[in-house]
């Protein structure tokens, strides 16, 4: 069982990561920049226009995140005793997969393959990604052409209470990219 709910997840990851990505491809097909270091848009805008390119997406901007993410603490990605920043903007997909952005200066973007659906765990069914170059694939891009997911954390933290987060991983099967919690960049 536990065999088939981790192949589950990793569809349905894959599915999110997609479409992300041909969200992200069309809005820049229509002419919008994302540029994170030299903007006059602020990532909060590209996100809420991101969500433009997903057919019948609820909408949470009005400092009402909690309506489209679940906002439980030490799960949500805002840390491990405090829910999510019901500030920043969220959606939710029509296939109930939720998209929250987790900060607005690094353009982190948390997903929840299952919305409200449990177990609403990072490394289970919730996984970070952020919006980069696909060749530089870092953060803080001055020429985002797609969304990455973190490296894999393998250390309890933050942005990972359980401390097995499959981020890169789920996607791609390659453990070789992951994060050292003390340094936060990948080794």
């Amino acid at each position: 069982m536990a065999k088939i709910s981790e192949k589950r997840y990793q569809t349905a990851y894959r599915k999110a990561y997609s479409t992300l990505n041909q969200a992200l491809r069309s809005m820049l097909d229509d002419g919008y920049v994302i540029n994170l270091r030299y903007s006059d848009i602020p990532i909060e805008e590209n996100f809420k226009i991101l969500s433009n390119y997903f057919a019948g997406a609820t909408k949470c901007f009005d400092g009402n995140a909690d309506k489209c993410w679940e906002c439980d603490k030490g799960q949500s990605g805002y840390g491990r005793d405090r829910g999510c920043n019901e500030q920043m903007p969220a959606f939710i997909d029509a296939s109930g997969m939720a998209y929250y952005l987790y900060q607005s200066y690094e353009g982190d973007i948390l997903v929840d393959i299952n919305g409200f659906s449990g177990p609403n765990e990072l490394g289970k069914d919730r996984y970070f990604l952020f919006f980069t170059n696909s060749l530089k694939k870092s953060k803080y891009s001055d020429d985002v052409d797609t969304i990455y997911p973190w490296p894999d954390i393998t250390v309890s933290q933050t942005m990972c209470p359980s401390g097995d987060c499959p981020n890169t991983s789920r996607l791609f099967g390659d453990r070789s990219q992951t994060i050292d919690y003390r340094m936060d960049v990948p080794i």
